[in-house]
């Protein structure tokens, strides 16, 4: 019989943020790798980074157990996750612009 400590959430909510981080972040990198040919890696690693950084937020919050709340929150982070690659590879672009131009 597997002891259960309360307050303390058990290693599947991980597995499940990691699941969910590397599918929005999947999506994410299909969609963004005609503008950053590293977004095919970089936005599901990003996307499994949120996801996990939501679930450490929701245990350090206090949220019992795993529920819809953390679940939107840890899409939500996916999702930014994915919008940093997004803005990585607009920044990039706008740099890289400037530079073929001048050559």
């Amino acid at each position: 019989m597997p002891i259960e400590l309360e307050g303390v959430k058990s290693p599947m909510n991980f597995l499940i943020a990691v699941i969910i981080g590397a599918v929005v972040g999947g999506i994410g990198g299909f969609v963004l790798r005609s503008k950053q040919p590293n977004a095919i890696w970089l936005a599901p690693a990003l996307g499994v980074v949120g996801a996990l950084a939501a679930s450490a937020l929701a245990t350090a919050v206090g949220d019992p157990g795993y529920g819809w709340k953390e679940a939107t929150l840890q899409v939500v982070m996916a999702v930014v996750g994915v919008g940093v690659v997004g803005f990585l590879a607009i920044r990039g672009g706008q740099s890289g612009d400037a530079a073929s131009t001048t050559t």
